[in-house]
């Protein structure tokens, strides 16, 4: 029999652990799984309807993503970063979305400039019923078009790294603030997309690396604030 013929054929779709990574993954992004809890491959296997096994092979992966931490060599927990560990997660995300801008603006396609143009003009408009949940899942979704217009997959696994603890506080910011949140960040994204469509990717990577670094720095006030009036 040729080898050809006795080598069995590859499943289509990802496994059960790489299903399990990402929807433990997007569990802690979202807040589901609050940073300090502790997590176990039963209660999660159980929670996702999956043996613990595909829930070890996620756990691998978030550990070496930081993302959660294992105690004492056995309890695992989600990693909860300090205030300074924060700054200096904010500071890698700015540096690395500021190269996904640069490139974004040497390789970007007419379509994928069109879309994220699009999607600013979403956030710039001011709908009373809107939640702050909402406007800043759609400033993080035109992020995220920025990024992947940059075309590096390995860049962009980076950044979703750094940004995996902040978007619950900035939600829970959001809320707070209401009528007071600053549209700053609108009239920046705007600056950083005329640099797209203009391909001009040091002066793209300069303003994102800025706007970035402001509103991490904003962020990490309030959440400094709020914990000094308890």
């Amino acid at each position: 029999m040729p080898a050809d013929e006795m080598t069995p054929p590859l499943s289509i779709g990802p496994s059960l652990g790489d299903q399990a990574y990402r929807a433990l993954r997007q569990m802690i992004v979202a807040g589901t799984l609050s940073p300090g809890e502790r997590i176990t491959e039963r209660a999660l296997g159980a929670r996702l309807g999956v043996s613990p096994t595909p829930i070890r092979e996620a756990f691998r992966r978030l550990e070496h993503e930081r993302l959660i931490e294992r105690r004492d060599g056995r309890a695992v927990t989600v990693a909860a970063p300090s205030p300074d560990e924060l700054r200096k997660v904010n500071m890698i995300q700015a540096a690395l979305r500021g190269v996904a801008a640069r490139l974004a603006a040497e390789d970007a396609t007419e379509d994928e400039l069109a879309a994220i143009k699009a999607a600013h003009e979403r956030t710039r408009i001011r709908r009373p019923k809107v939640s702050p949940g909402s406007r800043i899942a759609a400033t993080r979704g035109l992020h995220e078009l920025i990024d992947r217009a940059a075309h590096s997959p390995v860049l962009s696994d980076m950044i979703a790294t750094t940004t995996a603890f902040d978007l619950a506080e900035r939600v829970h910011a959001a809320e707070t603030l209401r009528g007071r949140y600053p549209t700053t960040g609108i009239d920046e994204h705007g600056q950083i997309i005329e640099a797209l469509v203009a391909r001009d990717g040091e002066k793209a990577e300069a303003l994102m690396r800025a706007h970035l670094l402001r509103t991490g720095d904003f962020f990490l006030a309030l959440r400094d604030g709020a914990e000094a009036a308890r």
